[in-house]
């Protein structure tokens, strides 16, 4: 026994691998998974580091094993082995999540998908339906889409994102206030379930499977395909423009920013977008316009005779592909280019039009956050993005995200300079706190948005903030379609 607990520790405290180090589950999953013929591998290989680093670096994934599944077939080797050996099972598509969740909880089997990465099919039409595999990156299907028939579909802005999990946690971007998030497109998904069966979700055949992906995919079974709606755009060039009100004090640059959702709520055209930094002074951020860059200038009239003097506009107009590319770094790159990761901690909020920033609400998110924030081993980030469009048209009901009416989704992190600090969670943590109570004050229920995942919520908290009303319809499909809950394997699945 001594002899034991030596072994033991000395394998957890030199992060030395020997036979004595790997747990009877990760022995029984691998051997399992190499007689299926399943690549597969455990700690202590020589690619396991880079196999298991996460963008999101102040987390440390530790799955039992990670499986490089070739075929169909090979997948459904791979949930077998995990049911016959009690483990839970997360995908790993692209490497990007905020909350290292392709990785899930400690003990997982990762499937990883970098084999399925296909362009499956395009459909010329009104709707230009996309299908792909469930592996594959923005930047190589935004790429493909654009260079084959000059079309487009609103993504994240990041080329390196898997495309099907940003797509069923929203997928917000320049183009959302008048295309909608990635998840709004979606119209089949196509899933190989807990015992290997496949099964096709569309608005005609198991819809609420289809109304589940939109928010919750991941926690329903193994995404093979996607199909999704594409736009073609309507003028061959865009503009890209900044906007800075200047380094003016809070009163100011908070009437700045009222002003400016005064006017998108009123003047301003859906195809108009804009993202607010967050870290003022000074008070500044970038926009895109999609419509007929003739009409730019007439169009910000109103606002610029609103905001404070001296408040400066430059535009540049670009080709539509160039700026996209632009907007998301590594889109015209092999695989949408590098994933280099940090350490950071992630917090989103949403308001909606019923409830949109006040002088108060404004004041406060302002003053507890970027001015309250006075630390050297973190650096602040945060933004305001205006939403508002498409989003007006949809009820909270119509799919599983409760996002419907959202006019705003603000974000408000910090990334370490070095190595995370031990306190960083909790000072980021609680200079949102004065905001979210503001928010409760003036009666309005907390929303977040499930890409930007806040990794310190509670059960209660997350549930709330991301489905709503929502959340028990949710979690009675996924009792139907994961029973035993074998895609429940980090902190935010959705639990049997």
């Amino acid at each position: 026994m001594k002899l034991f607990i030596l072994n033991h520790f000395l394998c957890a405290a030199l992060l030395t691998v020997h036979a004595e180090c790997v747990s009877p589950l990760e022995t029984a999953l691998s051997s399992c998974l190499s007689k299926a013929g399943v690549r597969n591998i455990l700690d202590g290989d020589k690619t396991w580091a880079q196999e298991t680093l996460p963008f999101q670096l102040r987390l440390k994934p530790d799955p039992a094993v990670v499986s490089f599944p070739n075929t169909r077939d090979q997948i459904a080797a791979a949930l077998r082995c995990a049911v016959e050996n009690n483990a839970k099972v997360s995908c790993l598509g692209g490497d990007h999540s905020f909350g290292a969740f392709g990785f899930g909880k400690p003990g997982n089997l990762v499937i990883n998908l970098g084999a399925f990465t296909r362009i499956v099919s395009f459909q010329e039409g009104e709707k230009g339906l996309f299908t792909f595999e469930g592996g594959i990156r923005v930047g190589p299907a935004a790429k493909w889409l654009w260079d084959n028939h000059q079309r487009h579909f609103p993504h994240v802005r990041a080329g390196h994102v898997g495309l099907t999990g940003s797509a069923c946690g929203g997928g917000f971007g320049s183009t959302t206030r008048f295309l909608g998030t990635t998840l709004d497109t979606i119209e089949a998904v196509e899933y190989m379930a807990y015992n290997g069966t496949i099964i096709k979700a569309t608005q005609y055949t198991n819809s609420d499977l289809l109304w589940a992906t939109k928010g919750a995919g991941p926690s329903m079974g193994v995404i093979l395909t996607m199909t999704i709606r594409t736009w073609k755009p309507k003028y061959q060039r865009a503009v890209n423009f900044t906007l800075d009100v200047g380094d003016v004090d809070l009163e100011t640059g908070t009437k700045a920013l009222l002003a400016i959702q005064d006017f998108a709520l009123k003047d301003a055209p859906e195809e108009w977008a804009l993202r607010w930094k967050l870290t003022s002074p000074p008070y500044q951020g970038t926009g895109y316009f999609y419509e007929d860059p003739a009409k730019f200038d007439q169009i910000m009239q109103p606002l610029m005779q609103k905001l404070p003097g001296g408040s400066k506009l430059k535009k540049d107009e670009y080709d539509f592909f160039t700026l996209d590319s632009y907007v998301a770094p590594g889109l015209d790159q092999p695989n949408g280019g590098d994933s280099p990761g940090r350490a950071f901690y992630v917090q989103s909020l949403t308001l909606t039009a019923a409830q949109p920033f006040t002088q108060d609400l404004a004041t406060t998110l302002y003053k507890y956050t970027t001015y309250a924030f006075k630390r050297d081993d973190m650096k602040k980030s945060g933004y305001l993005d205006l939403w508002g469009g498409f989003s007006q048209k949809i009820k909270d009901t119509e799919q599983a995200a409760a996002y419907g009416n959202n006019l705003w989704l603000i974000r408000w992190q910090a990334d370490a300079v070095k190595d995370w600090p031990a306190d960083g969670v909790d000072y980021l943590k609680k200079q949102m706190l004065p905001f979210e109570k503001a928010l409760r004050d003036a009666d309005s229920s907390l929303r977040g948005y499930i890409n930007y995942p806040d990794t310190q919520l509670t059960f209660a908290e997350w549930r709330g903030r991301l489905y709503g009303a929502n959340f028990e319809r949710l979690q009675e499909i996924k009792r139907k379609v994961d029973p035993d809950g074998l895609f429940t394997s980090n902190d935010q699945s959705i639990p049997v």
